[in-house]
């Protein structure tokens, strides 16, 4: 993930005598010249509650969401700026000093690149930015044209920018996204890409009933079975109540595989071994040398079989996890969750989606959505009753997660499903 520049921002807290609200105001400037910055954007974080700066740079928020937030502040030009707070700090005054943008890009690159373009590498960009799934085909980026692209031959990897935020229009779920891309990598030679970034959501309220209506069922469906909803599950102790089946996992290298491989490699640049291993023994004949046929067909055999075998070895383990097994540590409104290895996370109250079949050429029927996810840096995570977890960055997901949790499915954390 994308390391932020340092945050400039100076934070007030206050306490005054009748005010009960969440509440943030407070002025934006240009930090070497001190003069406010109109037109800049200042949102909460994957919610829906964010605004603009008046002509003096000044702003105000209000109701803001229970628990760990950040504050984003940007403005053509220059440097997002972040600030983590908890909203048991507020009401706060806030004076952000913003720094004009350093065009890294444009500084000498250690590794050679090219700078290549929308034709080259938008569907990739489309496929792990905006999904795959039914919503995805019912998003746009109306200001496509503004994403640059570098390619790294070298490291065999490709980054994604903007010099403005990206906009959004999600007609599935009835948001437009303002996202302030900061991180984009896809890596082929590891096969994991990467993003990161600050989305504010306008909901659109223009529409008559009928419409709005189907993006609430969307946004339930989408909700289902969501990162969001199984960071909210754990917070409440309701994982089993909601759904969730969470196992440990562990997962090991497929050494026999490996040692096939390096086999193989030895033969393909004509340093085969003397004696054909076969699940670590050598055949000799009778005679004191090799039976060349036979042990030939075997050896073929047995390596293709164990080529086809995945890279890992997966152990599940016997027991369904509660949510107490996963925290480690209360404070105040957050909960501090930690876990080793993997999680293996089976959701029971709806099946895969079709397409995310058809994309991994699985000819199979539906079964329940299963997901891992694993901690990055094997440190705590702390979590909120929104469905907030900080640091983003150290939760990792595969499988199903892997493919459904992308921005066209994307929810912001004040939302919340209508009850039954």
């Amino acid at each position: 993930m994308l390391k932020l520049p340092a945050i400039l921002l100076i934070a007030l807290s206050f306490s005054i005598q009748g005010i009960t609200q969440r509440t943030m105001s407070g002025i934006v400037v240009d930090q070497a010249s001190g003069q406010p910055l109109p037109g800049a954007s200042v949102f909460i974080s994957n919610t829906s509650k964010g605004t603009v700066t008046d002509n003096t740079g000044a702003f105000r928020l209000i109701d803001l969401p229970v628990g760990h937030q950040e504050l984003i502040v940007s403005s053509v030009g220059f440097e997002t700026n972040a600030f983590s707070f908890s909203s048991e700090k507020l009401p706060m005054i806030v004076r952000v000093e913003m720094q004009v943008k350093v065009k890294e890009l444009e500084n000498v690159m250690v590794e050679p690149s090219v700078i290549e373009g929308w034709d080259k590498w938008g569907r990739l960009f489309l496929d792990h930015f905006i999904g795959r799934t039914p919503n995805a085909q019912k998003c746009r980026i109306k200001n496509y044209k503004s994403i640059r692209f570098r390619y790294f031959k070298k490291s065999n990897r490709v980054i994604a920018w903007s010099d403005e935020p990206l906009i959004i229009e999600n007609k599935a779920l009835g948001y437009t996204l303002h996202y302030q891309l900061e991180n984009f990598e896809a890596n082929f030679r590891s096969q994991v890409t990467t993003y990161s970034g600050y989305p504010y959501f306008e909901d659109h309220q223009e529409e008559g009933k009928k419409i709005r209506n189907r993006w609430q069922a969307a946004r339930e469906k989408a909700y289902a079975g969501s990162i969001m909803e199984f960071i909210r599950s754990v917070y409440n102790n309701t994982l089993t109540a909601d759904g969730y089946d969470v196992r440990r996992m562990v997962r090991t290298p497929n050494h026999e595989k490996l040692r096939v491989r390096d086999i193989y490699s030895a033969r393909s640049r004509g340093e085969m071994p003397a004696g054909v291993s076969i699940n670590g023994q050598v055949k000799i004949s009778l005679t004191g040398k090799q039976n060349t046929d036979s042990v030939i067909n075997d050896s073929s055999d047995y390596y293709s079989r164990i080529m086809r075998q995945d890279d890992h070895i997966d152990t599940y383990g016997s027991s369904v996890l509660t949510a107490d097994s996963l925290i480690i540590n209360r404070d105040g409104i957050y909960k501090a969750i930690w876990f080793d290895d993997y999680l293996y996370i089976t959701y029971k109250n709806e099946v895969e989606d079709k397409l995310y079949l058809q994309n991994f050429g699985e000819k199979r029927s539906p079964s329940f959505q299963r997901s891992l996810i694993w901690l990055a840096s094997k440190s705590p995570v702390l979590i909120d009753a929104n469905g907030s977890y900080s640091p983003p960055q150290e939760i990792f997901s595969t499988s199903y997660w892997g493919w459904s949790e992308k921005i066209a499915d994307l929810l912001p954390l004040d939302y919340m499903p209508e009850k039954p």
